[in-house]
Formats: C-alpha cells, structure tokens, sequence
C-alpha cells in the first residue's frame, strides 16, 4: 500500500477558481471523509443524510443553516455540526466561502440547473 503525499493545501487559492454554483471542490479525503470547500450563494433544498453526520464551517462572508424548528447563521470561523437524519438546508443570501465535512458515503442532492 502507498501512502498519501505528504501536501499543504492553501484555501485562499484554492477557493479562488471556486464559482458560486459550482460543485464543492474535495481537497482531502480523511480516512473516508471528506473536506470539500467551495463558494455557495443563494437556498439549497430540504434534505437529510440518514446515516451521516455532516460539519458546515463557514470560512468567509455569512451562511445559515435551516432546520425544520431553527436557524443558525455562522460567521466566518464558526461552524456546525447537523446530526445524521436531521433535515436541513444551507441558505447564503451573499457569498459564503465554506467547508463541509462528511463522510464519502454522503448522498448529497443534485440540483438542476
């Protein structure tokens, strides 16, 4: 078996080819986890992952994340954690730069465009 490289990763440049709409880009992959970053603008859907937790980390600009009983807006450097099973969604009324961490096994909804 052959190990991982050893890599720094700058966010700041990888989120500078990031665009709004875009699919989260995955920059490390923990042991079957993943840290994906990217640049979110506007109300994703309802939704729950049954078997996953899943970590919002606002990194840049304001995010909330709705529950069905509750917001919780994150500014920059804040984060969340949403238990598995509990329905959610991700609202950004200006750019937000964000990290979400799952596990690879996350079914995350396709949007059309």
């Amino acid at each position: 078996m052959t190990a991982s490289p050893i890599a720094k990763v700058a966010l700041a440049d990888s989120l500078v080819s990031a665009q709004v709409g875009a699919a989260l880009r995955t920059i490390a992959d923990i042991n079957g986890t993943l840290v994906k970053i990217g640049k979110l603008k506007g109300t994703f859907v309802w939704h729950s992952h049954p078997q996953e937790d899943e970590l919002f980390w606002c990194l840049d600009g304001r995010l909330t994340i709705q529950f069905r009983d509750r917001d919780v807006t994150l500014e920059a450097a804040e984060m969340v954690l949403v238990p598995r099973g509990v329905e959610h969604r991700s609202v950004a009324e200006d750019e937000a730069q964000v990290a979400i961490i799952h596990p690879a096994s996350t079914v995350v909804p396709v949007i059309p465009r």
